[in-house]
């Protein structure tokens, strides 16, 4: 498992409805990686993507990355994935993964390479 640090400020005030700034990265996920690379080539050997990671949860086995113009949802523990389909940019991503359970609209990934299985 990777070590990651976070760095965000839970005493951080809110933004503003009209700030021009970027949505803080949610809380309980790091966008803050000691070894990304290794994390995108496990993203991409279990699903097939070129994967570029976005976001890592805390104290868990979830990682969010982006492919092409889409962004994804990947569980190491359970091997299962997912394309989020109500981002559709990095800003859109944290405010809904931000909004915890029930946040993210999810597409279930098909199981990549089922078809290697005996």
């Amino acid at each position: 498992m990777i070590s990651a640090h976070s760095s965000i400020n839970a005493d951080c005030p809110s933004q503003d409805a009209h700030s021009s700034k970027s949505p803080p990265v949610p809380i309980g996920w790091t966008a803050g990686f000691t070894d990304n690379k290794n994390v995108e080539t496990m993203l991409n050997y279990s699903t097939g993507l070129t994967a570029s990671l976005e976001l890592a949860e805390d104290r868990g086995s979830r990682y969010i990355f982006s492919s092409g113009k889409s962004y994804y949802l990947w569980n190491t523990t359970s091997e299962d994935g997912w394309r989020i389909l109500n981002a559709k940019d990095r800003d859109e991503l944290y405010i809904n993964v931000a909004k915890g359970k029930g946040g993210l609209e999810l597409e279930e990934l098909p199981d990549f390479g089922s078809d290697l299985e005996g």
